[in-house]
């Protein structure tokens, strides 16, 4: 059965504009509404961009990415996010799975090429490793079938700087993996909506939202540990016996309270 859904070349309409989306985040957390913000982006050139065409792209990209449901905090949470002190790198760990989960071709390459090659001694990508993946998916996908060999390699080139520009490999010409160590406020965010929404723990931690965050087991402790010495949280695990109660009622709260 062929898998779903169909896979599309997103990458080639502005898929790694993340300097854009941060800004238009940004603008959204002051009114939260979509079409005055379209408004400003094309009547007040919010972009700084020449081109309404691109402008357009952009817009059409941040649908995509950030109002559409993809099982992650909603738009006007992370543009809270955007808005708050943590710091830059904390930022974009935030905005990775919203980009991820947004483009299930994406998704399907950063978990075939990227996840399974982390406990590689030297894990390394190249562009023509992701454009034979490509050809290889389109056996099972006719849609990737009827790409040309160029529109292969542009996604694969697309690819790979998507996972530059999130710091997941090294600057070009090097093509090594960088292991993604998430920052304490990525977690809490994402911990204390996933808490809010499923009211389990333990529902929270198995969510596969970790995996994209390339959380360990160990890691996952050591962040739970930082986020209580924080007064973010109570934490304690016995055994199977987990005791967690948040000191904040949601993402939003923390947000406006816990970061000082």
């Amino acid at each position: 059965m062929e898998d779903k859904p169909k896979f599309q070349a997103h990458l080639q309409r502005g898929g790694t504009t993340l300097n854009e989306m941060r800004r238009l985040l940004e603008a959204f957390a002051e009114h939260h509404d979509y079409k005055l913000l379209r408004k400003q982006a094309l009547e007040e050139n919010l972009l700084g961009k020449s081109s309404e065409h691109f402008i357009k792209d952009l817009l059409s990209v941040f649908r995509r990415v950030f109002l559409k449901d993809l099982g992650l905090p909603p738009v006007g949470s992370v543009a809270l996010a955007m808005r708050s002190n943590i710091s830059d790198a904390a930022k974009v760990q935030i905005l990775f799975p919203y980009f991820v989960r947004s483009d299930p071709l994406v998704e399907r390459c950063y978990r075939d090429l990227v996840i399974k090659r982390l406990n590689e001694r030297e894990p390394s990508l190249t562009s023509g490793e992701v454009a034979a993946h490509l050809l290889e998916l389109s056996t099972r996908h006719p849609e990737l079938g009827r790409w040309s060999d160029y529109l292969r390699l542009r996604w694969s080139r697309g690819f790979i700087a998507l996972l530059r520009h999130f710091g997941l490999m090294e600057r070009h010409p090097r093509n090594e993996i960088r292991r993604l160590w998430l920052l304490p406020e990525p977690f809490a965010f994402f911990l204390l909506w996933l808490w809010e929404r499923e009211g389990s723990f333990l529902e929270a931690e198995r969510d596969e939202i970790w995996e994209i965050l390339q959380l360990t087991d160990q890691l996952r402790e050591e962040l739970l540990s930082e986020g209580e010495v924080r007064g973010w949280w109570r934490y304690q695990r016995l055994g199977e016996i987990v005791e967690f109660q948040p000191q904040f009622s949601n993402p939003e709260e923390w947000l406006y309270h816990g970061l000082a």
